[in-house]
């Protein structure tokens, strides 16, 4: 059985990275419905693999940008928080995580990707968001993310 991890931990794991950054008062949701999305699309679009699972959130909490800030925070904490209901744990230090995070930014900015992640955030077709968003997925952003995941997180 596949531990999922729910909308309000979400939420929660948003505020809990405005709180690391003294931006508590930034907490705000602009696209509610772009939650439900997504725990739907992970649920019912991504095979069994835990780790495409765990992709599933870092790509579409940041492609989605449900959130005001920290999308990107809580879009790693979120894949995190799946992999330990799931019996994984994180090998790397805080250090490693924020220095992912860096590069993750950092490629998004040099590749153009936030244009990328503007278009898929305003289709309205769900069919045609779930392809995007896959698609995303099997980019060279997501395969090194997916590759940082499966070298960070090991089976209890």
């Amino acid at each position: 059985m596949i531990n999922y991890i729910s909308e309000r931990e979400i939420i929660e794991l948003n505020k809990y990275s405005l709180q690391a950054t003294d931006e508590e008062n930034e907490f705000y949701i602009m696209q509610p419905n772009d939650i439900r999305f997504l725990i739907n699309f992970i649920k019912k679009e991504i095979g069994n693999d835990l780790f495409q699972k765990a992709l599933g959130y870092c790509i579409s909490i940041v492609v989605l940008h449900p959130f005001k800030n920290g999308n990107h925070r809580t879009s790693l904490l979120s894949a995190e928080r799946f992999l330990l209901k799931n019996n994984y744990n994180l090998l790397s230090s805080n250090k490693e995580k924020i220095e992912f995070e860096k590069w993750r930014m950092k490629y998004e900015e040099e590749n153009d990707l936030e244009r990328e992640f503007f278009k898929i955030t305003n289709i309205e077709d769900t069919k045609d968001k779930t392809d995007a968003i896959k698609k995303m997925m099997n980019t060279q952003y997501g395969k090194e993310t997916l590759n940082w995941l499966k070298n960070n997180y090991k089976k209890i």
